[in-house]
């Protein structure tokens, strides 16, 4: 099989902003201006802070006022922007399923002809989202034009294993939609570096701000190079234009990939712990 647009660069856009909490209508207004003028830059793929439609600081009543099923209102306005623009879009909120009281925390990943190419659910819950959130326990690899995208959501991105299942199952370039703490600071850093070092990809982090989050959303290259770095404390909209090409350039020079060697793993090892 052909894979024609692997040398073709791309760009990407990591929304920085702040929600309002438990404001949906107007967090989803901002947030599609926002992708607006992400893509009047020339992006092609925009993602958004983890729960950025209903703001992560709400109690078990707050979320479940606000959350939104996977084709609700939400995706409904967001695939009409992707369609119209052209432009994918990772989109972060909370979840209502068919049982009443489970949710999740959730991300849609909404593609740039208006389709829904998924819905990644956050698998490990960080403190009291434990209290709030049913977790995940899955973490899927999308196909599309640009090239194979993974969604970890903030703590998801703190264990090393889902990024390296996400790479097994092909994945090129992982999202990490987060509200990351300013106590934290340094762990986003090498996570992320780590992430796309020891795999060979291409991360992109995306904070939101105040509230005791540490901002800095970030694109970092499969060398574990920080591309492109926003500031602390200001809603922006970082870019770089990225090529999956590249991916293969990083394997062909660090070869964790192929030297890998996934039959050393005994899982029954854990059992009797």
């Amino acid at each position: 099989l052909e894979v024609t647009w692997m040398k073709e660069e791309f760009r990407i856009a990591a929304i920085q902003m702040k929600s309002a909490m438990g404001d949906t209508k107007l967090n989803l207004d901002k947030a599609i201006h926002k992708i607006e003028e992400a893509n009047k830059q020339g992006a092609k793929i925009v993602c958004l802070p983890e729960l950025f439609y209903q703001g992560y600081h709400l109690d078990k009543e707050g979320f479940m006022k606000t959350a939104d099923t996977q084709d609700g209102y939400m995706f409904q306005e967001l695939s009409k922007v992707a369609k119209d623009k052209s432009i994918f879009i990772i989109a972060p909120y909370a979840e209502k399923t068919s049982i009443p009281g489970m949710i999740y925390n959730s991300s849609l990943f909404i593609g740039d002809k208006g389709e829904l190419i998924g819905n990644m659910r956050k698998v490990y819950l960080w403190g009291n989202e434990k209290l709030l959130f049913r977790e995940g326990c899955k973490f899927p690899v999308f196909s599309t034009s640009l090239g194979r995208i993974g969604i970890l959501i903030c703590y998801d991105g703190e264990y090393p294993e889902p990024f390296r299942i996400m790479a097994w199952k092909g994945a090129e370039l992982i999202f990490v939609p987060s509200v990351w703490s300013i106590g934290a600071k340094p762990r986003w850093d090498i996570d992320l570096a780590a992430g796309a070092l020891y795999n060979l990809l291409y991360t992109v982090g995306v904070n939101t701000i105040d509230n005791g989050a540490c901002g800095t959303s970030k694109i970092v290259s499969p060398m574990g190079i920080t591309l492109i770095e926003a500031s602390k404390d200001k809603e922006e909209i970082i870019y770089t234009d990225v090529s999956m090409q590249n991916v293969i350039e990083a394997r062909t020079k660090i070869p964790y990939i192929n030297d890998f060697k996934p039959e050393t793993f005994d899982v029954g090892a854990f059992e009797n712990l």
